[in-house]
């Protein structure tokens, strides 16, 4: 078999008319603006009356709390039956993950996987917010503006005990009159439960 060279086929491809291009198409947007956050609280099976939510990203240079301490407050208020959950920026896999990582109990990891208007959406309906952040714009200014309770723990000066953050966390969310624990937290796996 006799093959041709590369030049000369690229040369019968050069005086070929290129193709006009087709119009892109836009992206389309929701026909409602909570869509997204539908789908994430079905896809995850959040319940709301008991979500937590631990953002542990910082927009200080060092954050103001060890990861291991994040993973002993969310591990206190799961086996109290509290949903965890925990959000941040795509910016940070690091340190959200490792927080998961150091966890014993079971957690849903968010992190990086809703625009900041879900997340709004999301930390106006959890029972409390825990996050290292306290500058504008982070969680703990949404948390604020929409009444949320939070701990913001660059307001500790990262002194604080986990035990003594869980005791105020604990007694943030026995005063919230919509939140209840539950059993201790058990993943949701809509594959699974899908399919049975």
């Amino acid at each position: 078999m006799r093959s041709r060279s590369l030049n000369a086929l690229s040369d019968n491809l050069a005086l070929m008319p290129d193709a006009p291009a087709a119009p892109r198409a836009r992206a389309r947007s929701p026909a409602r603006p909570d869509v997204d956050y539908d789908e994430l609280v079905t896809f995850h099976g959040l319940e709301r009356e008991r979500l937590v939510l631990i953002h542990p990203g910082s927009h200080g240079a060092t954050p103001a709390w060890p990861v291991e301490r994040y993973a002993e407050v969310a591990d206190q208020l799961g086996a109290d039956g509290w949903q965890i959950a925990i959000v941040g920026d795509t910016l940070e896999p690091e340190r959200t993950g490792a927080v998961l990582g150091a966890m014993q109990t079971a957690a849903l990891f968010l992190a990086g996987t809703m625009s900041p208007q879900t997340l709004t959406r999301l930390i106006g309906d959890a029972r409390l917010v825990l996050s290292d952040d306290a500058a504008t714009p982070s969680p703990v200014a949404a948390a604020r503006a929409l009444g949320t309770p939070l701990i913001a723990l660059e307001e500790h000066h990262g002194e604080a005990t986990s035990e003594a953050v869980a005791i105020e966390a604990r007694a943030a969310l026995a005063r919230e009159d919509s939140a209840h624990p539950g059993d201790p937290f058990t993943l949701h796996t809509p594959a699974l439960h899908d399919a049975a």
